[in-house]
């Protein structure tokens, strides 16, 4: 189970627009992972349109924002430009939900993954946020994380 302190387990996902991201392209700098159930769901889409409201914020501080979810790269592709986004929407569609399970964060019964951020500093974990499948993560919390990191 990854902790504060640990580093970013290895991984290598697409992109909405095929782009293969690494986990060892993450190692450097400050970013923060986002993982979530699903795309369109009223959740998620306020959690991320959330995000985006404040991405001036996020790349004043020089914070990378990646989210993944199980969705398939065209969905996300789609999702993206729906609420456009700026920042990547990784696809852990294939084989399903194999990074969200290294991270501790897969709902078996659901076949989704569950509400979990970290934000990474050169690659160690600084924080992990939480939160119920129904309930979004505080932005606020995530600003306090970066601040803190400042």
């Amino acid at each position: 189970m990854i902790q504060a302190g640990s580093r970013l387990f290895d991984f290598s996902l697409e992109n909405q627009y095929g782009e293969t991201i690494t986990s060892t392209g993450l190692s450097k700098g400050r970013v923060l992972v986002v993982f979530y159930p699903w795309a369109f769901s009223r959740v998620c889409g306020s959690e991320l349109a959330t995000l985006q409201e404040h991405y001036e914020f996020f790349e004043r501080h020089q914070v990378r924002i990646v989210a993944i979810s199980v969705d398939h790269k065209f969905t996300l592709r789609n999702y993206a430009q729906s609420l456009d986004l700026q920042f990547e929407l990784l696809a852990d569609f294939w084989p399903h939900g194999a990074v969200a399970q290294q991270a501790d964060a897969f709902d078996h019964e659901r076949g989704v993954a569950t509400r979990l951020s970290l934000y990474l500093v050169d690659g160690e974990v600084r924080d992990i946020f939480r939160s119920e499948m129904t309930q979004p993560r505080s932005v606020e919390d995530y600003k306090a994380a970066v601040e803190r990191s400042s």
